[in-house]
């Protein structure tokens, strides 16, 4: 009885995509001696055989090992050895992938699977004493980029929503994550370093990184602990950041300023594990000489969006350095999952939160009945006790209105932040009395706002399991000049939920939505995909397709040209999970044994 109730209360919980298998072959003599094979390359302790992982959001399964390299030459030798031996490779960071693309899915598979987790590569060389660019290994999280360049007096190149939990920087731009920063773009580059498997099945690298010195440079990075201008060819002029993001963001029009399904760039570049990135180069930013926090409430939708438009992007010279929106309900639903995971913050500190998620995520994984939902069920029974996060003038603000935004006014340029206050000041001038109203938070009020926003991610999983809910967590971009929220096909999937938060700037937007259990979500969710696609939006736009969408075919193609023989995440974005993109048995189309329809 408790086994077939923990069943249901796991079917509750977000999308498992998990789905039948197509095959169970048996394992070959190479297969059978890779671990040892590994073992040799790596060392025998950072080898795992059988290992069973889970995704952060969803997704599960089980690896033939699970291989941790050291250095960019042992990331290379195992990649090769993984390919002699016939097995599909998984890429991973530090597995914060939140639409299953990081982890096996050895259940639809025609062989076994390798994960080479390469967070031992972790590190960082700033470029030159005035370090405007910086060279990160794989492995290095944002949150230790981001603190090793204000100990600069730098800015790093991206600020995402779950930069608490340390994701690497290659994941960052193997999926085109973009975060909050309005001027700086997502997650991008054209000097990368990386390896792909071609069509003979011998590893290739590419490397575009623009070193002088070329003909070695895994080994020229592994040894140095300095880069300075004079190591690079000066011919090379290759972007580290997306051109001109910021000018792009401010045409109000009917294009999209970003999304996962983009080819423009390097095939690293939303690669979604297709390759095997080693390092990359990345711009830093002059930090502003001041920053003005604001939390801002509005009656309605539209007037977010012209407070947008008239303050936030009014020009290249007086634009707002971020600018996060939340509904009424993630405000709500935050105070009631979320408050726990803020204290927990507040106690360890950001830095030490990643191996309490790696704990959670291990006990999640426990093949007892209800360990898939007890640390979820804690957080929810425990969250009452807590007091409420925002400050009393901030907690005000969400009682009386239902539409907010956590906006960032800085000094880049001289007066900037007071030229900001005072288009918003001219725009609240000409709005209806009481119908918008804000509140400046500054120190430990500011870093408060900030997390309340940071930890909605995390407190809808908590929110969906402590009210026995099915979850949904979609994530697009809507066309810049669109200013509603997209209309759901509610009749057929009545939502019970709408979390809608935003980065706002680029109209980027995650939505979480709960359902009761006689639901069917997964149908359901490619109705909800429609109705973005109909509005003229893109899904998905910052977590990647993984196993949850299938992808635009010149995407897909992009993908097959780059990886032939199917060796590197097979089964990604709706391709097939079979070796050379060969059909499922009984199916028609690539892609059939992954449960998407082409």
């Amino acid at each position: 009885m408790m086994g077939d109730y923990d069943s249901r209360l796991r079917r509750l919980v977000l999308p498992s995509s998990a789905f039948k298998a197509c095959c169970d072959t048996p394992l070959t003599e190479a297969q059978k001696g890779l671990a040892k094979k590994l073992g040799g390359i790596v060392g025998s302790s950072y080898v795992k055989e059988n290992y069973t992982q889970k995704g952060s959001r969803l997704g599960k399964g089980t690896a033939l090992c699970y291989c941790q390299p050291a250095t960019m030459s042992e990331a290379i030798k195992a990649l090769q050895a993984c390919v002699d031996a016939d097995v599909a490779v998984i890429p991973q960071g530090a597995n914060t992938s939140l639409t299953g693309g990081s982890v096996p899915h050895d259940t639809r598979m025609d062989r076994p699977t390798v994960i080479l987790n390469l967070r031992r590569l972790t590190k960082i060389l700033p470029i030159g004493e005035d370090t405007k660019q910086v060279l990160c290994f794989s492995g290095a999280g944002i949150y230790d980029l981001k603190t090793l360049m204000e100990s600069k007096g730098r800015e790093s190149h991206s600020v995402l929503g779950s930069i608490f939990l340390n994701p690497s920087v290659a994941a960052g731009v193997a999926f085109g994550s973009g975060g909050t920063q309005i001027r700086k773009g997502p997650s991008w580059t054209e000097r990368a370093l990386y390896c792909k498997v071609n069509k003979d099945g011998k590893v290739e690298l590419v490397n575009t990184l623009g070193l002088k010195d070329g003909g070695d440079p895994c080994g020229f990075l592994e040894k140095t602990n300095e880069l300075k201008p004079d190591d690079f060819d000066p011919k090379c002029k290759a972007p580290a950041s997306w051109p001109k993001y910021g000018e792009s963001i401010r045409k109000i029009d009917d294009k999209v300023s970003r999304y996962n399904a983009d080819c423009t760039g390097l095939e690293c570049c939303r690669s979604e594990g297709k390759v095997m990135i080693l390092a990359t180069i990345h711009d830093t930013y002059e930090p502003p000489k001041k920053i003005k926090t604001l939390w801002i409430s509005c009656k309605d939708f539209q007037m977010v969006h012209d407070l947008k438009k008239e303050v936030c992007l009014k020009s290249a010279d007086t634009m707002a350095k971020s600018c996060e929106y939340m509904n009424k309900e993630v405000v709500d639903g935050v105070n009631a999952a979320g408050r726990i995971l803020i204290k927990m913050i507040d106690i360890v500190g950001m830095q030490r939160l990643e191996p309490l998620w790696n704990l959670k995520l291990m006990i999640e994984m426990i093949p007892l009945p209800f360990t898939g939902i007890i640390c979820d069920k804690f957080l929810w029974w425990f969250n009452g006790i807590v007091p409420r996060p925002l400050p009393t003038q901030l907690e005000a603000l969400t009682q009386e209105f239902t539409h907010h935004c956590l906006t960032e006014f800085a000094d880049y340029s001289e007066g900037e932040s007071d030229r900001l206050m005072a288009e918003l000041e001219k725009f609240i001038a000409k709005q209806p009395k009481g119908s918008i109203k804000y509140q400046i938070c500054e120190g430990a009020d500011a870093q408060r706002a900030v997390l309340f926003r940071f930890v909605v991610a995390p407190a809808f999983r908590t929110f969906a399991i402590g009210k026995g809910l099915q979850g949904l967590s979609i994530d697009y971009a809507l066309p810049k000049n669109y200013t509603q929220y997209p209309p759901l096909p509610e009749k057929e999937y009545p939502i019970e939920n709408r979390w809608m938060y935003s980065h706002f700037g680029c109209n980027v937007f995650h939505e979480d939505l709960t359902f009761l259990p006689k639901v069917d979500v997964e149908v359901g969710r490619f109705e909800i995909k429609h109705a973005v696609d109909h509005v003229g939006g893109k899904l998905p736009a910052e977590h990647g397709h993984g196993t949850e969408y299938p992808a635009p075919k010149d995407m897909q193609q992009r993908w097959m040209e780059t990886d032939p023989l199917n060796v590197m995440n097979p089964g990604v974005g709706g391709t097939s999970c079979f070796k050379e993109y060969r059909a499922a048995p009984g199916h028609l189309h690539s892609g059939a044994c992954c449960g998407h329809a082409h």
